[in-house]
């Protein structure tokens, strides 16, 4: 049993997201609020060693919520409680950055285009690679992508 609750939120779009950020911001709620870039996702999820996945230079099937987790059974796949995997910890505390749901962050390559990072649910340990970036459509909403914020204090 899982509480859907503290399920990552799935099947937004870049562009919802980072209206979402701006109205957190405007509305004081979350001051700076804004989608993290490449940049500082990557930092978040490598920490200062560089690592090839946040738990280190290998992700095991329990690590992180991917397509081994639970045995790439068909009625299996599906989000879980963030948190839930302890092994997709970042360095710096951040939970899921391997699995569960993508990621959409800000391109440093593009400015305003969307990048999608960190595996999901439905995907293989390569696409949970730290280092790996996907494309995307700003419009595109799918229930394996969510987004992460970052804050500047102000």
């Amino acid at each position: 049993e899982q509480d859907w609750t503290r399920f990552p939120v799935g099947a937004v779009s870049y562009d919802d997201a980072v209206a979402f950020a701006a109205w957190l911001d405007r509305t004081g709620q979350v001051r700076g609020a804004r989608l993290c870039d490449e940049h500082e996702w990557e930092r978040a999820a490598r920490g200062a060693d560089g690592r090839t996945f946040p738990s280190g230079e290998a992700l095991a099937p329990d690590d992180a919520n991917l397509d081994l987790t639970y045995g790439r059974e068909s009625l299996a796949f599906g989000p879980d409680e963030a948190g839930a995997h302890p092994g997709s910890r970042s360095p710096v505390g951040a939970d899921d950055m391997a699995g569960n749901v993508w990621e959409w962050t800000r391109s440093i390559e593009t400015p305003g285009a969307p990048v999608a990072r960190g595996g999901g649910w439905y995907t293989g340990g390569l696409s949970a690679r730290t280092v790996n970036r996907e494309r995307s459509e700003p419009s595109e909403r799918h229930p394996l992508i969510g987004f992460r914020l970052c804050a500047t204090p102000r």
